[in-house]
């Protein structure tokens, strides 16, 4: 399998190449309530309120997961919390899944990649108490009609989800209105995107286009 080199991708349309490593340590936390640009459209100016993890929610394994994701195949990165018990983590202690399907590199941005060759995708938990992700490479950009599969889930977050000191059916209304949120820039505000919610295993999916930073808000 021949992996496409960084340098190769520079010359697609607004990408912002990011260092990579394997592994890192927690980077620092950003703020969680974005400031918008002078002049932002009235419809942007919506502040979300993001999730917060619990003070008892389990540290991450890692902060920072990198994979290759590969034209023609399935292909997946996955942020896990620790297991309290030390054990290997399961489905249900992921903090973050991105699943890069199939055709998801079939596009004209990625002009001569055939079938096999890889790039590599690097996805960086830039806000460990909101569970802000951030994914790069930035000007990655998808097939419309197959385009990744982000999840983010929310099992240790605190699900007294509008702050009131209970946990009742105010809040169960409350996630069913949560939904994947989208941040192009650091300076630019957080925008939702079409999502699924399934409250029994404590997640939200969406379909990405391309990288950005994401977090689960309402």
């Amino acid at each position: 399998m021949r992996r496409i080199p960084w340098a190769a991708l520079a010359s697609l349309p607004f990408l912002y190449l990011a260092a990579c490593s394997g592994e890192s340590t927690a980077p620092g936390a950003v703020d969680a309530r974005p400031t918008l640009l002078p002049g932002t459209p009235a419809f942007l100016t919506g502040t979300p309120t993001f999730l917060t993890l619990l003070p008892s929610a389990p540290p991450l394994v890692s902060a920072t997961v990198s994979f290759y994701a590969v034209r023609g195949q399935d292909r997946e990165g996955t942020i896990f919390f620790q297991r309290p018990d030390g054990r290997p983590p399961t489905g249900s202690d992921r903090a973050v899944r991105l699943r890069v399907r199939k055709h998801s590199l079939d596009n004209a941005t990625l002009n001569g990649i055939p079938v096999g060759d890889s790039v590599l995708i690097t996805m960086t938990m830039v806000d460990v108490p909101h569970q802000i992700v951030e994914v790069q490479p930035s000007g990655l950009v998808f097939n419309v009609e197959d385009p990744g599969k982000l999840t983010i889930g929310y099992r240790y977050a605190d699900h007294d989800f509008n702050g009131d000191g209970v946990i009742d059916h105010a809040d169960v209304t409350l996630e069913a209105q949560f939904s994947v949120w989208r941040q192009e820039n650091p300076a630019d505000p957080f925008t939702p995107l079409v999502s699924v919610v399934v409250p029994r295993l404590d997640q939200v999916g969406t379909d990405v286009p391309g990288f950005t930073r994401f977090a689960v808000a309402y």
